[in-house]
């Protein structure tokens, strides 16, 4: 049975895909879905409640909502996405050697895990986003060095439960070497270990964006599901609940869709659980 066909049969899986493909599709084609332009602030009458014009109505400048939550599920998956896969390759970079040769080497490579684990991350991303600025770039790039700590603990812990397993130690009684060992026998082995933790840190790396936008420091020349809540929570007062509404439901659903997509994934890779 191919993998397509073990993911298919895991319910997590299908239902992760059928809650972000709309987010996906509207990142995509955000170009011909929205109506209007996300950073055109004159679309409507201030604080239009939802009507045929504008299905998510409008912010208090007369921003239509409906076409900021559209855009705003680029900058979603462009950092969610973006970061965890970065971090993902510092985390490869340092779990595999860390838990494969042991000794000084994983030793240093662990404190070095541990130091970045210490810091304040969600302090430190504002300190850096206030420091060099709140482009979307800048934001995705903090978020990965602050979060590859946790899947670099994984990878480690797998290396050191595989390392000298019979197909490993097989494979190095055939010749193989250190390199091929570890990206060829072991690094396959464990991808329904990380597959939970990658899809929830890319879920954990869209709060924190939105977070930081609600703040008030995100990239003001992007649309995001945060930036667009900032402006909400400000015209609360005044009855205006769809700001609050919209974005968050597309927050919950994006989040929720990882969530789920993650867990099919590891049962789909792992043989004892693929065929459940």
């Amino acid at each position: 049975m191919s993998f397509v066909s073990r993911a298919a049969r895991q319910r997590g899986f299908v239902a992760g895909v059928l809650l972000l493909a709309p987010v996906i599709i509207a990142a995509v084609f955000a170009n011909f879905i929205a109506p209007y332009n996300p950073l055109l602030y004159t679309a409507g009458s201030p604080l239009s409640p939802p009507n045929p014009a504008h299905i998510m109505g409008t912010d208090q400048t007369g921003g239509d909502i409906f076409s900021q939550v559209i855009y705003g599920s680029r900058v979603a998956l462009y950092v969610g996405l973006g970061s965890v896969l970065l971090a993902l390759v510092i985390a490869i970079a340092v779990g595999l050697p860390a838990g494969y040769y042991g000794g000084a080497v994983g030793e240093i490579l662990m404190r070095l895990t541990d130091l970045v684990i210490s810091v304040p991350s969600f302090v430190l991303i504002i300190m850096v986003v206030v420091l060099f600025g709140s482009k979307v770039n800048t934001i995705l790039l903090i978020i990965a060095l602050v979060s590859w700590p946790i899947l670099a603990r994984i990878i480690r812990a797998e290396v050191l439960s595989l390392k000298e397993r019979e197909f490993v130690l097989a494979a190095r009684a055939m010749g193989g070497g250190s390199l091929d060992l570890m990206f060829d026998e072991i690094l396959p082995n464990i991808w329904f270990r990380l597959m939970p933790a990658i899809t929830l840190q890319a879920g954990l790396a869209i709060i924190i964006e939105a977070g930081i936008s609600f703040l008030g420091l995100g990239d003001p020349n992007s649309s995001s599901w945060g930036r667009i809540l900032m402006f909400a929570y400000q015209a609360v007062y005044s009855g205006a609940w769809w700001g609050l509404l919209f974005p968050t439901v597309a927050i919950i659903i994006t989040v929720i869709g990882f969530n789920l997509l993650g867990d099919g994934l590891a049962k789909a890779f792992n043989p004892k659980t693929s065929g459940s």
